[in-house]
C-alpha cells in the first residue's frame, strides 16, 4: 500500500500521557465504550490509537483499522493490549466481515475519505444488528470550513514546493505552536502542534456535513439516531443504532 498523508504526518496529538487522553475524551464516546463491556469494538480510522486506550479496558475484542502503517505501528507500541488487533485497511472498503462489531467508532474520519456516504455505509455494514456507531464529523456551518477552503488552499499549494515547505515548517508551524502556548495555555510539544496544523490545513481532503446530511444517511441505512450532540468544537457527534 502506498504511503499516505498520515504516514508522513501521523496525528500524534495528546500522547504525552494516557491520563491526559482519557481526560480529554468526548463523554459520549466514553459512554458508548462503557456500554460495550465484554463485546467487540472496532475503531475505523484509529490513527495512532487515542480511542483505543479507553476501549482496551472494556472490549473483549478490539480492532483498530487505519490506512497509515506508520500510525498503526505507533498505536501498537503505545497501547500494548492483548485484546487489540490492528488492521491495515481503507474506510471505503473495510477488510472486515458484515455484522462483525457491537460498537464501531468513526471519530473524525469519514470526512477525510473523499466519499463520506460510502465510508459511512461501510461502518454500518460491519456493525451488528442493534449495534452502535459513534460518528463524529466536521460541521458544515462553522468558521473552520472557511479557513480550510480559503486559507488552507494557499497553504496546501505552498507546501508542494521545497521552499514552501521550509516556510511552513519554520514560520507557520512555529506560529501555531506559539498560539497554543500563549493563547490556549496548552502545554503541547511543537511536534504535537505541527501535527494539528497539518491535520487542520494541509490534509488533502476535508468535507463538511450538516445534521440534515447525516440524518439522510441514517434514514437511508434504516438506522436510528439515539443521540445528537452539537459539541463546542469543529465536529458534531451522532450515536446511531443499526436496525435489528
Amino acid at each position: 500500500m502506498e504511503k499516505t498523508f498520515y504516514d508522513s504526518t501521523p496525528f500524534e496529538y495528546g500522547y504525552s500521557s494516557k491520563e491526559e487522553i482519557l481526560e480529554n475524551m468526548n463523554s459520549n464516546l466514553k459512554e458508548v465504550i462503557e456500554r460495550s463491556y465484554g463485546k467487540t469494538i472496532t475503531d475505523v480510522g484509529c490513527g495512532c490509537g487515542r480511542n483505543l486506550v479507553y476501549s482496551s479496558k472494556f472490549a473483549q475484542k478490539l480492532i483498530g483499522v487505519d490506512l497509515s502503517r506508520q500510525s498503526l505501528d505507533f498505536a501498537k507500541k503505545f497501547i500494548q493490549s492483548k485484546n487489540l488487533e490492528l488492521v491495515l485497511g481503507n474506510n471505503l472498503d473495510i477488510p472486515l466481515k458484515d455484522n462483525f462489531s457491537d460498537l464501531v467508532i468513526s471519530d473524525g474520519v469519514i470526512h477525510h475519505t473523499g466519499d463520506t456516504v460510502r465510508a459511512f455505509n461501510e461502518c454500518i455494514r460491519i456493525l451488528k444488528p442493534g449495534g452502535l456507531l459513534y460518528l463524529a464529523v466536521y460541521k458544515k456551518y462553522r468558521y473552520y470550513p472557511f479557513l480550510y477552503k480559503y486559507i488552507g488552499v494557499f497553504l496546501r499549494l505552498l507546501n508542494k514546493t521545497k521552499v514552501g515547505n521550509f516556510i511552513i515548517e519554520n514560520t507557520f508551524v512555529v506560529l501555531h505552536f506559539l498560539m497554543y502556548k500563549i493563547f490556549r495555555k496548552q502545554k503541547l510539544s511543537i511536534k504535537e502542534t505541527r501535527n494539528i496544523f497539518y491535520d487542520y490545513f494541509i490534509t488533502p481532503i476535508a468535507t463538511f456535513q450538516s445534521k440534515k446530511d447525516v440524518d439522510i444517511w441514517i434514514n437511508d441505512s434504516k438506522c436510528t439516531l439515539e443521540k445528537y450532540d452539537r459539541t463546542n468544537g469543529n465536529c458534531h457527534v451522532f450515536i446511531i443504532k443499526k436496525g435489528e
